[in-house]
């Protein structure tokens, strides 16, 4: 009989060779989008959990919806775990909106390693304003 554990996308399983199950009492990590309101004219966007397909349209209104009022958007993924490519595009699509209607973008990464890295693999963290910490993106 051969053992292993995996994690997938949003339920942790296990797998025997009879099959797999869903672990009872396991956590996930849905994907969370809260919006803070820091001082006028400024939405920080705080991401939690993992980002994909999943939650893409959602961010993407949200980033719309924002963008309309605000003249600084700060994504703040430090508390995200883990995002995909349908996320990255809809940062680089967040960014080239703001910068077409001259609105400020700024992504803070703080204590997100993995997401930095996947921002790095892919090549696209040199086209994003970068900061460590939200208070930096509001001193910006």
């Amino acid at each position: 009989m051969y053992f292993f554990s995996c994690y997938m996308s949003r339920v942790n399983v296990n797998a025997t060779s009879n099959g797999w199950y869903p672990m009872s009492g396991a956590p996930t990590l849905l994907p969370t989008i809260d919006v803070r309101s820091p001082q006028p004219g400024t939405a920080v966007v705080v991401l939690g959990g993992e980002h994909d397909l999943y939650s893409a349209d959602r961010l993407q209104q949200t980033f719309d919806d924002l963008l309309l009022g605000n003249e600084h958007l700060i994504a703040d993924l430090s508390s995200a775990d883990f995002i995909d490519s349908t996320i990255i595009g809809v940062l680089i699509k967040t960014s080239k909106e703001a910068d077409g209607r001259a609105r400020k973008f700024t992504i803070v990464l703080g204590t997100a390693p993995v997401v930095e890295r996947i921002l790095e693999v892919t090549g696209v963290l040199v086209l994003f304003n970068v900061v460590p910490t939200v208070e930096l993106a509001l001193a910006a």
